[in-house]
């Protein structure tokens, strides 16, 4: 028997993808570590054509931004892309819904690629400043 031990700092980690209301998809800072984001760098984005009910995107990011990836930027310590034609074509209320994407690295035709996985949404809601 060979023990591997949980390093809680590992499990803690968010990778994430965040949907904002301007059509940007924004990365937790874990994910960007992860991924290895850089400001120039590009996002191919992908889904799977033989289940179009699956809502899993399917992401590899490239040493520079070309002409089919969305281009990373930085601002601050954040990172994000312009995804709103991303999220106009899957037909996603990036506006009035909650959407995250729960960020994990398999392995596809033995290529890492990050899988981002919806997580179940929640309708954004509105509070009035009165109760």
């Amino acid at each position: 028997m060979k023990l591997k031990f949980f390093d809680p700092r590992e499990a803690a980690k968010t990778l994430k993808a965040t949907a904002h209301k301007n059509g940007k998809l924004g990365f937790s800072a874990d994910a960007a570590k992860k991924m290895e984001l850089a400001a120039g760098k590009g996002a191919r984005i992908a889904f799977d054509e033989e289940n179009p009910e699956d809502k899993t995107l399917y992401v590899i990011i490239s040493s520079m931004a070309m002409e089919d990836t969305f281009k990373i930027i930085k601002a601050g310590e954040y990172f994000y892309l312009n995804a709103r034609s991303l999220f106009e074509e899957l037909d996603l209320d990036y506006k009035n819904d909650n959407i995250v994407y729960d960020i994990s690295e398999v392995l596809i035709d033995g290529r890492p690629i990050y899988k981002f996985t919806k997580r179940a949404g929640v309708k954004k809601v509105q509070l009035s400043g009165s109760l």
